[in-house]
């Protein structure tokens, strides 16, 4: 793992990102793509734009109840796509749900969504909106050289992560997705905590999940409404967006 300093250096440079799927998931689950934009300068702590926050909250909240119903939104779409990938994974949507899928429900079984902090609360705000699921990294935290190589591949079998939330998993044949060294995220089950976003979090990566036969044209507004939301809400520089 780069140093602190080291990263915030290589960050002023501008860093760049590679993605790589393992060729026996290719064979399993053609069309496996992500988004991902890197921003420097973030403000992960306190509140943040918290009025505007609140407001935008309550507006998107209002929004998904006026769009989607409980009975319907399993057909959605995106959803149907995330739903059916689940399936091939081996993994029952009606009981682990894709996030966007459960943030829309927690909505319309008249909850809140959540408040966590300024990053978390933006790319939820983007997940319910465009129905991606996302992720988000603190940039010093994950290993690389010169750029940032994330691969999707099967987890080995006894593999150990400690996901957020302090859950333990012993993994057998997941998908995960990895920096050069580090699970960083397991497929359905959440990302590792050792790479969460933290109040002294500063540059961040943003990941947004693309299933197999997503519309790129979906995946590349997710990851820009995802980004515009972190930077209205938490600030930080875009110093790199991708779609893979």
């Amino acid at each position: 793992m780069c140093e602190r300093d080291d990263v915030k250096e290589a960050l002023l440079r501008g860093l760049g990102v590679r993605f790589h799927v393992d060729e026996d998931v290719r064979r399993k689950f053609e069309g496996i793509h992500i988004g991902v934009s890197v921003l420097r300068g973030v403000k992960c702590a306190g509140s943040v734009g918290s009025d505007e926050m609140e407001r935008e909250i309550r507006n998107t909240e209002a929004e998904i109840r006026s769009r989607y119903t409980l009975d319907t939104l399993k057909d959605v779409p995106l959803i149907r796509l995330q739903r059916d990938f689940f399936w091939r994974m081996g993994i029952d949507p009606t009981k682990v749900r894709p996030a966007s899928e459960a943030l829309i429900r927690r909505i319309l079984a008249g909850k809140n969504l959540p408040r966590i902090s300024p990053v978390v609360n933006a790319y939820n705000i983007a997940s319910v909106r465009t129905l991606i699921t996302f992720s988000a990294f603190d940039a010093d935290r994950i290993s690389y050289a010169d750029e940032i190589v994330l691969n999707v591949r099967f987890a080995r079998d006894g593999e150990e992560v400690t996901l957020i939330g302090n859950r333990k998993r012993r993994l057998k044949n997941e998908l995960v997705l990895t920096d050069t060294s580090n699970i960083l995220c397991v497929y359905v089950h959440g990302d590792v905590d050792s790479t969460k976003v933290r109040e002294d979090t500063e540059n961040i990566l943003i990941v947004a999940y693309g299933v197999p036969g997503i519309d790129i044209r979906d995946l590349e507004r997710g990851i820009s409404v995802a980004t515009e939301y972190v930077q209205r809400f938490a600030g930080g520089e875009i110093l790199f967006k991708k779609v893979f």
